[in-house]
């Protein structure tokens, strides 16, 4: 396929005046909207961005007046009985061994490190996490490696839909989310284009619902489908450093 030109227009939707005026660093999600132009495609993405924050996992929804709490979003799927997490997971609050099922990668969390690699490493990850007293883990699809491309099939011909994964460039861990549909090698494509070296894919679909606060304190839900929400399992947190 004859490569065309790649443009890339970065918008920023956070100001960081306040910071410059009071001079106090705070903990909160910063959002960056990213345009991607190749050939034909038009693809456009947004970027979380964790200011200040652990990331941890949870089994827990969010409680809404939980200020320490500044982005949440779901991690790892949930099983077709819609109560049970796919995979093995440790969270802050739950410990489950339950089996994979298609997964192809796993993550830990550990404050801001975040490591993310093929299922293979299950053996090594899985006992670490349970034993450190501080890490978070779960499973899912690889969707990038080392920055090469991890291919994901358990999607099959599905129709495009809005994707989401956690990434990470060169240790920068970061969220990327699409505004409109894509398809599973579009997405990944458009994460490659930007850099990214490491992703691992986070519930989407009709699970998709999460919310993000600013550095202005404003609290803005995410997640286009969202019929699914009520049963979803396990969540991903950015929380203020020291909170978790």
């Amino acid at each position: 396929m004859k490569k065309g030109k790649i443009f890339l227009i970065l918008m920023l939707s956070v100001c960081v005046s306040a910071l410059a005026q009071t001079g106090v660093l705070t903990s909160y999600c910063r959002t960056d909207t990213v345009k991607i132009i190749k050939d034909t495609a038009d693809w456009s993405l947004i970027v979380y961005r964790p200011v200040n924050c652990s990331l941890v996992l949870s089994a827990k929804r969010a409680d809404s007046s939980d200020c320490n709490v500044v982005f949440a979003a779901p991690a790892a799927f949930t099983a077709k009985n819609y109560t049970d997490i796919v995979g093995g997971f440790v969270g802050i609050d739950t410990v489950i061994k339950n089996p994979t099922e298609q997964e192809t990668g796993l993550c830990t969390l550990d404050g801001s490190d975040v490591y993310i690699g093929g299922i293979e490493d299950t053996s090594v990850y899985f006992p670490l996490a349970l034993n450190s007293g501080t890490m978070c883990y779960f499973q899912q699809m690889l969707l990038i490696h080392s920055s090469e491309k991890v291919p994901c099939t358990i999607f099959g011909k599905q129709k495009p839909t809005f994707r989401r994964a956690l990434a990470a460039k060169y240790g920068k861990v970061c969220v990327i989310e699409s505004l409109g549909r894509m398809d599973i090698d579009s997405f990944t494509e458009a994460m490659l284009i930007l850099g990214i070296t490491d992703a691992i894919y986070m519930d989407m679909g009709t699970w998709s619902e999460g919310f993000f606060v600013d550095i202005n304190n404003q609290k803005t839900i995410i997640g286009q489908l969202k019929q699914n929400t009520r049963f979803q399992t396990n969540w991903l947190w950015f929380v203020k450093d020291g909170k978790q």
